[in-house]
């Protein structure tokens, strides 16, 4: 099973890959069969993507012609990129009460790549990142008809790793204590991908 697996945040010192070295650890040790394929917004293959949207709609391509029918090469590896995942799983900082502009953006150049695969969703911050979470329940599952596992796991920081050059590592409490909630959120995701649920309306 691929999972693709897109970290929200691009600041250059972040918090992000504490929480990931905790999660991949948690796969290997309870589904070893998952693939990860971990997208960095700014540094993996073929991103950032652009900002401008295609004058094409997203929603306004024919499934059969992905990902070909989008005029940008960028565009393009990043749909023949999505459409290998069998689920997604995103890992994001609340940034202002929402979803990183960046994060948001790689979402909304595609469309049908997205509709119906499952999806699961990790945020963090001061109050969890509990904002973002919802936010990105509305545009995932109402906008990209995603099948969004309903309960998110939300990390709450304390103020030194916000505000501080302290980032974490992946072994604080902080992190470790959500093993249980974590392990249940990938469960979700491959009961999901093994059992598709149906497409929300």
């Amino acid at each position: 099973m691929r999972v693709g697996l897109i970290l929200g945040s691009v600041r250059h010192s972040s918090n992000s890959p504490g929480i990931l070295k905790f999660l991949e650890s948690l796969v290997r040790q309870h589904r070893a069969n998952i693939d990860l394929d971990v997208i960095h917004l700014l540094h993996s293959p073929n991103h950032p993507l652009p900002y401008a949207i295609e004058d094409v709609a997203p929603a306004a391509h024919d499934r059969a012609t992905l990902p070909d029918g989008y005029a940008d090469p960028k565009v393009r590896a990043w749909s023949a990129t999505v459409m290998k995942w069998d689920a997604v799983l995103v890992v994001s900082p609340e940034y202002n009460w929402g979803i990183p502009g960046i994060l948001k953006n790689t979402f909304d150049h595609l469309y049908g790549e997205w509709v119906g695969k499952p999806a699961g969703i990790i945020t963090f911050g001061s109050r969890g990142g509990s904002n973002c979470a919802e936010a990105l329940k509305t545009v995932l599952g109402k906008g990209l008809r995603m099948s969004v596992v309903d309960k998110n796991v939300m990390i709450s920081l304390p103020v030194e790793y916000i505000m501080t050059q302290k980032r974490l590592q992946g072994d604080e409490e902080v992190v470790t204590e959500h093993e249980g909630e974590i392990v249940e959120l990938v469960e979700e995701l491959v009961k999901r991908h093994q059992i598709p649920q149906e497409v929300p309306a």
